[in-house]
């Protein structure tokens, strides 16, 4: 188990497992150790799992004449919460609708899925709250691997919440199912008046199958890093020519800037301006510039607070003339 120092510096308290851990899932935690870890599903509850009415039918005779009850090892008394999934008439997993129930969250996870074509495919699927996404997956005749890495930005000084976040595993059978069990957490009280410090929770998985008489390794990592970020509170675009001047200023409120944005004949770059406000009401500036040059990000991303304390980003699609 590992802990990351910066991790006291948010005020975490531990809750399960401590923050900074990393977990490893040795077979994936399924009948026959063939279902894959396929990232995670993110709450703010505990989801609780766990079959108690089994536990105490099969550990009866430890309990009788016992002034209290001590619960031991639970392996095996772990309940599965499997998905409901709505395709949409759509191939591409990123599009359908994947729920446990009425347990709510923040999706975290790669779906396999075979095309009308035939051939084998990985789709993200995330909620808004997951930024900076990065989805790695390598294949070769004897292995695979699934890396995923995000970030989830939280807004500082809640002290007045008790805020938690839960990282619960989610796994996919052979057939395609989906399901998820209990994880594990942390908790903080927000106080933490810094911008941008992280600390980094961890999940890792490995399972072995045989097919057509060869064995096949498929592993699995999932890394999600909280940050703390202040709310932004107002978003100025300046379009500038070469010459530096403004051809056009617009202002937004957070999260409703446009999905794609056509600039004016003649601007050069863009000019983003966020305005953000500490824990003492003090406001500050964070900037950045886009150009029009072939091989520069045309993807501008901006961040609004998505409510729970949670800040999410906001990608708008930059059309150069």
């Amino acid at each position: 188990m590992k802990r990351k120092e910066c991790a006291a510096a948010l005020g975490i308290l531990s809750a399960m497992i401590l923050s900074g851990c990393s977990l490893a899932i040795p077979g994936a935690g399924a009948e026959g150790g063939e279902d894959r870890l396929i990232g995670a599903f993110i709450t703010e509850d505990y989801p609780d799992l766990f079959d108690m009415e089994a536990y105490l039918q099969d550990h009866v005779s430890q309990f009788k004449n016992a002034g209290e009850i001590q619960i031991g090892n639970t392996v095996g008394y772990e309940q599965k919460l499997y998905a409901v999934i709505d395709k949409k008439g759509s191939e591409n997993a990123s599009d359908w609708d994947i729920s446990f129930g009425e347990l709510e969250g923040i999706s975290f996870f790669a779906v396999n899925h075979e095309s009308s074509e035939g051939a084998q495919t990985w789709d993200s699927v995330y909620s808004a709250g997951i930024s900076d996404v990065s989805t790695d997956i390598n294949v070769t005749d004897d292995s695979s691997e699934l890396s995923l890495k995000g970030t989830i930005y939280i807004v500082p000084g809640q002290a007045d919440k008790d805020i938690a976040y839960y990282m619960n595993p989610v796994f996919q059978t052979a057939d395609g199912r989906i399901y998820l069990t209990g994880g594990s957490g942390f908790s903080t009280s927000g106080e933490s008046g810094e911008e941008s410090v992280y600390f980094t929770s961890t999940l890792d998985g490995e399972v072995r199958t045989t097919g057509n008489g060869k064995c096949k390794t498929e592993k699995s990592s999932v890394a999600l890093s909280y940050a703390t970020m202040y709310p932004p509170v107002r978003i100025t675009l300046y379009q500038m020519d070469e010459a530096h001047q403004c051809l056009k200023k617009q202002e937004f409120v957070p999260g409703t800037l446009p999905e794609s944005l056509k600039l004016e004949p003649g601007a050069a770059y863009l000019l983003t301006e966020t305005e953000k406000e500490r824990l003492s009401g003090e406001r500050f500036f964070t900037r950045a510039v886009y150009d029009n040059r072939e091989d520069a990000e045309n993807i501008m991303k901006t961040w609004y607070e998505s409510g729970n304390g949670i800040l999410a980003g906001q990608e708008t699609v930059l059309e150069w003339n």
